[in-house]
């Protein structure tokens, strides 16, 4: 059978069934063997079915695509690296593989880390199936359109047979495996860098494509989808702060349906129940007493009464389109809420009806909502036309719509409303329009629905803009989540990144994704001095740093796509912000560096100084020219010594999977042998062994029911009101602390479902004894329960010679050592038996 063949999985391959999770909705699980998930049943086919029609690519370049996208990918590329390297080492040499090179390893790992690095909004939803489609489209060993089909119908008759999806794996096949990979290496030809994959996929300017790339290749963030989330993000924004302000406040007053159900025959008995077309299983007992020729009569003149049975209401795919009316009365205020209302309604945390929006004027046109970057690109379509009819009989001309499967809302404003124009389209499209968002400049929205021949006013909410829109230029807060710790013993090791690098007179620092990082030295012989960490920042900016006249470092970080300065301070962790330029005059690149105890920055033209309350203004001194060049001539010469030095490291920061196997610790799939994490490619041998995550609930956002949120949080946890209302009031406030993973997802969902966000950070993995085992930005911290044993560090770096360390000695790699430490190096052996050895032996009986 085609779909045997098609899902064909082998031994020691990069893919597997796995057989020892259970799925209870997704249906069979495929993952990396003894690793990471890849994808659940569903899923896989929800792909397929929306590749069918151009045709499927070979399954396992399809898991390619799928682990690269995935949100765990990092750790997973590294994992499919080693396997391909393994598989290309034993089959170099053979008569079948004499160059060994038919898996095109290097091409086909670049063209992974290009899907990883794509910005997120690809790499989840209808963007991602986008993507597949992308990418595969006419691609090598790609199976036919007719073929796909055909697989997917055997698919679904042996669904209905309940015969299983999984197969039984055939000995490894090495033209399978050279299949897959060359599938996935002729597209690094094809799509060479991530502008030209996103061009592809969106046909957007190379310029917009560059600000949305990510700061880092394979840095994977913990994102929630949660709409608030999104919200909170439009508020950040300078350009979508007043339609950001407007949605909760919408979202307070709305009352519309939020879910959608096909309406079914619901009979209340009696002559409803009874209808003259039917099954014959549904004939009334009744008419069989008719003799045979009149009952066949009664049948073949469709005389004969059946039964209608009751149907019960089947969710259907259900489609609301919003038009946004963008003609000149709506400018100003009107299209601010116009906008506020359309994404209040398409992001609704409650709704699950798929939502388009567009824009009308003299034309119409689609526009997108999802993200920051579409707000903004969407507020700036404008219409010089006095009415929209004109797009409206354009849109309804060239749109078929279905009144049972869509329904539309019209936004636009009160005096927009009046014109005759208007009021004929709005008559001539009664019957298609079913809401109407009125607006007008005080801040009033008006909702009437279409029905009867009349138009119903359902609800009015009056918005507070001067409130909600208030917002100081300039901030001077507190960030409470910032912190500076000091108490490893060790140097830490760092990515490869050369785009944020910096320096005061002879400190060199580099920032990675909030961390701020010194480095030893200039011979890049020794690891990095940690600074601080989740210092608030944003992506793709420029920095800066200097000491101020108390002696305190501050740190410096300018947003292109606000025009806002940020200055940190790091000692009284105290933040202020201000907007440099309007968005008419902001320049296009700029450079930033620390002179005679201030911040100065330049365009190459213009030199500017930044004042203490983060007010910019322009500086003519000829000595800060000179300052510039001398700083940007030394930062250049660091840079291009560090890109060449060779030391370098891979680190782990997420610990997937924490315990002692048969006498060693083994962290996610590397075992700890001889002061080396070796990965080891097989499933723990030891499950009882194993170390359980304790993780903290933090609430990142109450949401509009506070008071609901509340007294959720105290029935779940028995804390008192004072308790709750000091968690809720505080920066990031921590609901559940270092509790087990259940009842904590448990809490989150419940609070997730009352529009509040949260989410989960594992702090660390504890052994039934109380032993802890945590991970600091790439450094692991044993923490035995037994108190005689001393705490000890090492770095989880991966098959390189690592650093274990107390505070008072270490062994091993020294470049995780300060030259000003006074531990005492001593041997493996004698570190073991007096920390490690000690360490385990305390566990094991626990367990």
């Amino acid at each position: 059978m085609e779909l045997e063949k098609y899902f064909q999985s082998f031994e020691h391959y990069f893919w597997e069934f796995d057989t020892r999770i259970s799925s209870d909705s997704g249906g069979e699980i495929i993952s990396i063997p003894n690793t990471f998930t890849i994808a659940y049943e569903e899923f896989i086919f929800e792909v397929l079915e929306f590749l069918s029609e151009d045709g499927f690519p070979p399954f396992g370049s399809l898991l390619l695509a799928i682990i690269a996208t995935n949100q765990e990918n990092e750790n997973a590329i590294l994992t499919i690296q080693y396997i391909a390297e393994e598989k290309s080492k034993l089959n170099k040499n053979s008569y079948a593989n004499p160059d060994g090179d038919f898996f095109r390893t290097g091409a086909v790992l670049d063209f992974l880390k290009i899907l990883a690095s794509l910005p997120e909004e690809y790499k989840r939803g209808e963007k991602r199936f986008q993507l597949f489609q992308t990418i595969f489209h006419n691609c090598h060993k790609r199976v036919s359109s007719d073929k796909a089909k055909n697989i997917l119908d055997q698919y679904r008759e042996n669904q209905k047979n309940g015969i299983k999806f999984r197969n039984k794996p055939q000995p490894f096949n090495l033209g399978s495996f050279i299949k897959d990979f060359r599938t996935i290496a002729l597209l690094k030809v094809k799509f060479p860098t991530v502008e030209e994959l996103l061009r592809a996929i969106e046909n957007v300017p190379q310029e917009e494509i560059k600000e949305q790339l990510p700061e880092e290749i394979l840095e994977v963030e913990d994102t929630s989808e949660n709409p608030l989330d999104f919200v909170e993000q439009l508020v950040q924004e300078e350009k979508t702060f007043q339609v950001g302000s407007l949605i909760k406040h919408i979202w307070s007053g709305l009352n519309i349906p939020l879910h959608h159900n096909m309406p079914s025959a619901q009979p209340l008995g009696g002559v409803s129940d009874l209808t003259n077309k039917g099954d014959f299983d549904k004939l009334l007992i009744s008419e069989f007493a008719h003799d045979d020729d009149v009952f066949m009569s009664r049948i073949a003149n469709n005389e004969a009464l059946y039964i209608q049975r009751e149907v019960p209401p089947e969710a259907d795919k259900f489609q609301r389109i919003l038009i946004i009316d963008i003609s000149l009365i709506n400018w100003g205020n009107p299209k601010i809420l116009a906008f506020a209302s359309a994404i209040a309604v398409a992001s609704h945390p409650k709704t699950d009806i798929e939502c388009k929006v567009f824009v009308v004027g003299d034309t119409y046109q689609e526009i997108f909502v999802e993200n920051v970057d579409q707000v903004i690109s969407s507020l700036e379509h404008l219409s010089g036309k006095l009415s929209c009819a004109e797009g409206l009989d354009l849109f309804f001309k060239e749109n078929i719509l279905n009144d049972k499967s869509q329904e539309i809302f019209f936004i636009s404003s009160d005096e927009s409303l009046k014109l005759q124009l208007m009021q004929k389209a709005m008559s001539e499209y009664f019957n298609q329009i079913k809401y109407v968002f009125s607006t007008n400049v005080e801040g009033k929205i008006s909702i009437f629905k279409n029905q009867n021949k009349g138009k119903k006013l359902l609800q009015e909410i009056v918005m507070p803009l001067s409130e909600l829109w208030k917002r100081n230029k300039v901030n001077n807060v507190s960030v409470s989540n910032l912190t500076i710790d000091s108490s490893i013993p060790l140097l830490y090791p760092a990515e490869r990144n050369y785009k944020h690098i910096f320096h005061e007179n002879d400190k060199y620092y580099i920032h990675l994704n909030g961390t701020l990082f010194l480095f030893s030295n200039d011979k890049f012989d020794k690891g990095f001095k940690k600074i601080a960490s989740n210092i608030p920042y944003h992506l793709g900016g420029e920095f800066s740093i200097k000491t101020n006249s108390g002696g305190m470092l501050l740190l410096l970080n300018y947003s292109y796509s606000s025009s806002v300065i940020t200055i940190v301070n790091l000692k009284t962790k105290k933040v202020i912000t201000h907007k440099a330029f309007s968005d008419e005059e902001q320049p296009n690149k700029l450079h930033f560096f620390p002179y005679n105890l201030h911040f100065y920055f330049t365009d190459n033209v213009n030199f500017w100084k930044v004042k203490d309350n983060g007010e910019v203004e322009l500086e003519s001194d000829p000595m800060v020219v000179s300052a510039y060049d001398e700083y940007f001539s030394k930062n250049y010469l660091f840079i291009r010594n560090f890109k060449s030095s060779k030391s370098k490291f891979t680190f782990i920061k997420r610990l997937d999977r924490v315990g002692i196997d048969y006498g060693e610790i083994r962290i996610n799939t590397y075992c700890l042998r001889n002061s080396i994490f070796e990965r080891d490619r097989r499933h723990s041998r030891d499950d009882s062994k194993r170390f359980k995550p304790l993780v903290n609930l933090v609430l990142k956002n109450a949401g509009p029911k506070k008071v609901t949120v509340i007294k959720m949080i105290m029935d779940n946890t028995g804390k008192s009101l004072s308790e709750v209302n000091e968690i809720i009031s505080q920066d990031l406030g921590i609901i559940l602390e270092n509790t087990t993973l259940h009842p904590a997802e448990n809490l989150k969902k419940l609070l997730e479902n009352i529009g509040a966000v949260c989410y989960m950070e594992t702090k660390f993995y504890e052994s039934k004894d109380g032993s802890r085992i945590s991970n600091q930005d790439g450094i692991l911290i044993f923490e035995s329960s037994n108190k005689t044993i001393p705490v000890f560090y090492i770095p989880f770096v991966s098959e390189q010679l690592t650093v274990m360390a107390t505070v008072d000695e270490f062994s091993g790699n020294n470049y995780f050592i300060d030259e000003e430490s006074s531990q005492q190096l001593i041997d493996a052996d004698l570190f073991n038996e007096k920390y490690l050895n000690p360490f385990i032996s305390n566990v094991l009986p626990w367990n």
